[in-house]
């Protein structure tokens, strides 16, 4: 597989603080670790949930792959052990009690990719020219959603809608969310904080998408869409498209996140996370 990718964050035009964090890795590394996560908890626990967050889960998919998890296994395992580092450090720190922070990431190679969240920080896909949500919020105003007492729109700007009811560092265990499927050449993966999808609607992000080839560009005019609508959140988006697909290749084993279906119908891996502030 060849996989394109880039990433963007930006403090958005309200907030003092970037308290997002993403994360990409190495060109030359398969399969391809990217993640998205976006702290809360006051300026400086926020920014220390996404940053400790992301460098734990790095750290423990790396460990986990190279001990023979499945990707679905890893990402699990490594999603409830930065869970653990951010309780644990909250409780250490009184200046950073109540911290914690969403993760949406994706483990991408071969023909498949899994993806993993606690929060509501997204996961998008478009293929066929589709723009389609992959993961599911985790929300008060979701939770409504779906039991039909108001609509997608509706929620869209709810004054509860920040209330989430699950978040990495919010207590010592923690329920993961995964999703398994096949990629296609061609697909592209959007994650994202809510600083995007809480402020541009769908329709606008898949045009963007379908009108901007190069990543980079199109990673920018998505920020910048977001803030030309107020940027009232910390923004950040990670994209990556499948350039190439090896059809010999395959993850056997995945563990696949099934009850959202039901309600609707190797190692080495070298980390890199980083905070983009301000750009």
């Amino acid at each position: 597989m060849r996989l394109e990718f880039a990433g963007l964050s930006h403090v958005g035009r309200v907030r003092k603080e970037n308290q997002d964090a993403v994360l990409l890795l190495p060109r030359d590394t398969e399969p391809w670790l990217l993640a998205v996560a976006d702290g809360m908890g006051g300026m400086a626990g926020g920014a220390e949930a996404s940053r400790l967050a992301l460098e734990v889960l790095t750290r423990e998919v790396s460990r986990a792959l190279g001990e023979g998890d499945a990707w679905g296994a890893a990402l699990r395992r490594a999603v409830e052990e930065a869970n653990r580092a951010v309780w644990r450090r909250a409780q250490a720190e009184p200046a950073l009690r109540g911290m914690g922070t969403t993760v949406v990431a994706a483990l991408v190679g071969g023909r498949r990719m899994v993806v993993a969240n606690v929060g509501d920080s997204r996961a998008y896909s478009l293929r066929g020219g589709e723009l389609r949500q992959i993961t599911e919020d985790h929300s008060l105003v979701q939770e409504e959603v779906a039991q039909g007492l108001i609509t997608p729109e509706q929620a869209r700007t709810h004054a509860m809608k920040n209330v989430l009811t699950r978040a990495v560092g919010a207590g010592e265990e923690v329920e993961v969310d995964l999703f398994s499927r096949e990629v296609a050449a061609g697909e592209v993966l959007l994650l994202c904080s809510d600083g995007l999808h809480g402020v541009v609607p769908d329709a606008a992000v898949r045009e963007i998408l379908l009108g901007t080839p190069r990543l980079e560009e199109a990673a920018r005019r998505l920020v910048e869409a977001a803030n030309q609508m107020g940027g009232p959140d910390n923004v950040s988006v990670v994209l990556a498209r499948v350039e190439e697909v090896d059809p010999e290749e395959s993850e056997p084993g995945t563990d696949t996140q099934r009850r959202r279906a039901a309600r609707q119908g190797g190692g080495g891996l070298r980390g890199l996370w980083r905070r983009l502030v301000g750009k």
